[in-house]
Parts: C-alpha cells; structure tokens; sequence
C-alpha cells in the first residue's frame, strides 16, 4: 500500500466508526480457537480480548490498530445442540465484565449508537452484545427482556440447527418461522432488539420479513450468485439475489463475512476477492444496505486478513473495486450505524 492510499484508507477509518456486524471471539477465548484448536471439545487458549494475542483474529489491541469503532460479538453460539445454552450465554457474559473491567482505557459495552460514536470519539472499542442461536431464549420470551437488560441489541433466530423458533442451514425441511418464532420476532421488534436472520432457511428469511414490524438485519452472510460449487455447501447459507434486494427493501444491512476463499474454494483468494462479494452485494441491494460481517475467530479469513489488523487492506481493496469515499463510509460503518439508530432509538 502506498502511502497515499495509506493515507486515504487512515482518513476514512477516522471519518466514521468502522463496524463489524459478528465476530466469535469472545467464544473463541472461552471455548477455544477454533481455527487452532479443531479438537472436538475445543480446549481455550489462554488469551482475553483486553491482551494482543498471537493466535485467533480479535481482540481489543489489535481492532484499534486495525482503526475499527464497532464489534459485535457473541455470548453463544450453539456449537453443542442440546446446550446448556443460557448458562454459556451467562458465562461468556460474566467474561467480557472482566475483559472490559481490565481495559476500560481501550473498550466499552455499547447498547446505542451514541456509545458507538462516543467510542469512535475516544478511540475506543465498542463492544455490542448478540446472541447467535435462539436456542439461547430456551423457549421462554421473559429471557429476552432478561438478555436486553444486560445489553444484548441483537439476536439471530437460528445457528445451523434447527430450535424452538426456526430451523437453521442444516436442518431445512422447509418449515420457516414456528408460531413461537413468530412470537419471539414481534417481541425483539417492541423490545427494539435487531432481528439477524444469519443461517436462517429461505422460509424462515420470508417469514421474518412478514413477520417484523422493523428493518431485519443479515449480520454475516454471502452471495450465492458467486459462491463456486454453490450445492455442495448448505444452499440457504449464502443468500440470493432476490433475498439480497428484499432484505434491502425493508430497511435491513447485509453484513458479508470474510471467508471469499472458502465461497471460491480457493486458497489464493485475498482481499480483493473478498471485495467482489462485497462489490455484488451492492450492486443487487445497493451500497446503502451492506456492511461487514466478518465471522472472524469463526471464519478462515483470505489473505491479507489474516487477523482485524488486516482490515485496512480490505478498505485499499474496495477502493480499487471502484467504490466512492461516500459509498466506502456506509459499507464500513455508517450503514450499521443507520439501522441501529433506527431499530435501538435514542
């Protein structure tokens, strides 16, 4: 990178907050690195987010060198279906406390986007709470006015399994949102909780939309209309371009993740590539309605991402995909600030 664009890539990154819509990385330390540890009961390696690691893709340290604002990350995903799910959403709360309690110089929990802007202020790290997996709720609706009290803004309907309220990309017959789930979106949406229909079905994705009375989010996912041996992955995992455009139509973000080189099968894959995906997206849903998903700590990020440091690479590679400065600062951040502001209020 020249220092030009280097330049260039630093002043964006200060114009606005720069927001990643999912990340695993509060799971990653608690449960294990799943990129370095594939071992079944994933034993953790012993890294917090408040400490630069040398393993894993984010923590606090490195997302400010990256000049990233905004994080949403996890405090469940349901890797083991039958649980206990609210105990590890409990567990990986009481974790990011002691994270965000060593550091308070560097990161902050955020549950408006005035936080969020506070932060970008600060040069801080805005931390925001989603729960990936319904399964979390446990059938019980109380626990989302529970989970909101502690300040999770966002809760995706489904992981690949199937759960009280839909199914997920590995269990699809079809059946879309239940008559619980149709309950529980229209109680996220009084509760001004983001609805994220990630590794949502195809009739899931249609019945949310019916069903919410606010935008629905993507928080991380990828177009199918690129995706190379698109069959042999879980089909419903990317989305199509109809999917793309009636997310868009409803005021929602589509959050891409990292991962151009798993959609490729390719392991020469690098940033650029990944701005393709980014670059379709918003010529089907408009720039206006896409962000960044990154799926990082959950992911295998392409080259030149090796970890969040890496994010200016991406922005360098966006710009030569053709897209304007006003354009870059809403994929990077302002798009997600938007439907924050609208969905959480003031």
């Amino acid at each position: 990178m020249t220092p030009e664009r280097r330049a260039h890539v630093e002043g964006l990154h200060q114009q606005v907050p720069v927001i990643d819509c999912h990340n695993d990385s509060l799971q990653a330390v608690l449960f294990g690195d799943v990129r370095y540890n594939p071992l079944r009961h994933r034993p953790a390696v012993p890294r917090r987010l408040w400490q630069e690691g040398n393993s894993g893709h984010w923590d606090f340290p490195r997302a400010r060198q990256a000049g990233q604002t905004g994080q949403v990350t996890n405090l469940l995903v349901p890797w083991v279906k039958d649980g206990p799910h609210v105990e590890s959403i409990l567990k990986s709360y009481r974790q990011l406390q002691v994270d965000l309690a060593a550091a308070p110089e560097m990161a902050l929990l955020a549950t408006t986007a005035a936080e969020i802007e506070q932060a970008h202020a600060e040069g801080k790290v805005a931390v925001i709470l989603g729960i990936e997996g319904a399964e979390g709720i446990a059938g019980d609706l109380d626990l989302l006015h529970v989970y909101h009290h502690l300040g999770v803004r966002s809760v995706g309907l489904t992981w690949m399994y199937r759960n009280e309220v839909a199914e997920g990309n590995w269990e699809d017959t079809g059946a879309g949102l239940s008559p619980f789930g149709r309950q529980a979106v229209q109680e996220m949406n009084q509760l001004k909780m983001l609805v994220d229909v990630a590794h949502s079905t195809e009739q899931t994705f249609w019945d949310t939309l019916e069903t919410s009375s606010s935008p629905v989010i993507c928080s991380h996912t990828s177009c199918r209309a690129l995706v190379k041996d698109f069959h042999s992955h879980a089909p419903s995992r990317y989305f199509s371009d109809e999917q793309l455009k009636a997310l868009a139509e409803k005021g929602g973000v589509i959050g891409i993740f990292f991962t151009a080189n798993r959609e490729l099968d390719d392991d020469d894959a690098d940033v650029h590539d990944l701005a393709r995906f980014i670059a379709h997206a918003a010529d089907v849903a408009g720039a206006e309605h896409v962000g960044l998903g990154s799926d990082l700590d959950g992911g295998f990020p392409p080259h030149g991402l090796e970890d969040i440091r890496g994010l200016p690479n991406l922005t360098g590679a966006l710009i030569d995909a053709g897209f304007s400065d006003e354009e870059l600062l809403g994929i990077l951040g302002g798009n997600w600030l938007r439907v924050f502001r609208k969905v959480w209020g003031g």
